[in-house]
């Protein structure tokens, strides 16, 4: 698993993968981890179950990385199984359909030798779609910060996990990822993290995160439950909030409220939509509150053949940029869905 050509005074980096049916693009993460300038590294890998080509394919690479195969339990017991397998004094993560410039670990350990009051490092990374075409940095819609950062994780994450490296101590000690989180999993650890020790930043895009079908499919009403879930558990998780920490919180807890409360309607879901309104009370945003109240009056009206087509001339996802081409309209029964909690 270490490459040989490592100096023996470099400090070991653990680099956890979790995969899961993960064939298309998986051989291009793998490859870009092993050809990195920073050599003393071990690549573990768990995977969760795949179904298609993932473990034959990881199994091609011999003894360059330490495959553990699983059942499936979700990415965060997968990453947690990795990490526990490591040795090294950090842990990278690395998905299975990004990957990494080939400075991108020499640069972050070199970070965090420096700075010992640190406990991880994160950088920019370059959006890229299916067919590996740049649309730019992620720093175009996130407003990255450094130093004690705790406060302005409340209002959501704003660090890579592909070009985050974390002290494999400060991991150990934090119980790493929580594992009934499936979607803000990083976010949940990132927060947890920065509570501890402060957080660098390297402003130069270190990786390669790849925008599809998969990952803009995603029920995003799940993940913004998940969000508040987060949010409403804060405390008990890291401790008394300040004031204003606690004010952020609700204000917070609030917009992904609303959120929901508009993603509801959008596929018809006038219940849902009516109860998460009512968990956003009077801190929505006043734009998206009228937003879901004028869409919401117009559906009460419409027949439900009307409905579908207001809904459909509404903007699809897009996510970095990139817009999803698998949206799905509305779905077709005359019952609605439930909205996730």
């Amino acid at each position: 698993m270490s490459n040989a050509r490592a100096s023996a005074e470099d400090p070991l980096v653990t680099v956890v993968m979790a995969t899961y049916d993960g064939e298309t693009w998986l051989a291009e993460a793998i490859d870009s981890i092993l050809a990195q300038t920073w050599h003393r590294l071990e690549l573990i890998v768990c995977d969760d179950g795949s179904h298609d080509r993932t473990v034959e394919i990881l199994r091609a690479y011999g003894d360059r990385l330490l495959l553990i195969e699983g059942e499936h339990h979700g990415v965060a017991d997968a990453r947690n199984t990795a990490a526990a397998a490591g040795s090294g004094k950090y842990i990278a993560f690395l998905d299975q359909d990004d990957a990494w410039e080939p400075e991108m670990l020499a640069t972050q350990v070199r970070l965090l030798e420096q700075h010992p009051r640190w406990g991880m490092v994160y950088a920019d990374s370059l959006v890229v779609d299916r067919d590996g075409l740049v649309h730019g940095r992620r720093g175009r819609f996130l407003r990255y910060r450094s130093g004690h950062v705790f406060s302005d994780l409340i209002e959501g994450n704003f660090m890579p996990l592909e070009t985050t490296v974390v002290r494999a101590s400060l991991f150990n000690q934090s119980g790493g990822f929580r594992s009934h989180l499936g979607y803000l999993e990083d976010y949940d650890l990132f927060i947890r993290l920065a509570r501890e020790m402060g957080v660098g930043f390297h402003p130069e895009p270190l990786a390669r995160y790849r925008i599809h079908d998969r990952n803009l499919s995603h029920d995003l009403e799940a993940l913004l439950a998940e969000w508040v879930e987060i949010l409403d558990d804060l405390e008990r998780v890291v401790g008394p909030l300040s004031g204003d920490e606690r004010a952020t919180r609700d204000q917070e807890r609030s917009l992904r409220c609303a959120d929901l409360a508009w993603r509801a309607l959008r596929r018809l879901d006038l219940e849902a939509s009516d109860h998460w309104f009512a968990e956003a009370g009077s801190g929505a945003p006043w734009r998206l509150a009228v937003r879901v109240r004028v869409l919401r009056a117009l559906l009460g009206v419409l027949p439900r053949l009307l409905q579908r087509w207001a809904v459909a001339l509404l903007p699809r996802r897009r996510l970095y940029g990139v817009e999803n081409r698998l949206d799905n309209p509305p779905p077709a029964s005359n019952e609605p869905q439930t909205a996730a909690r």
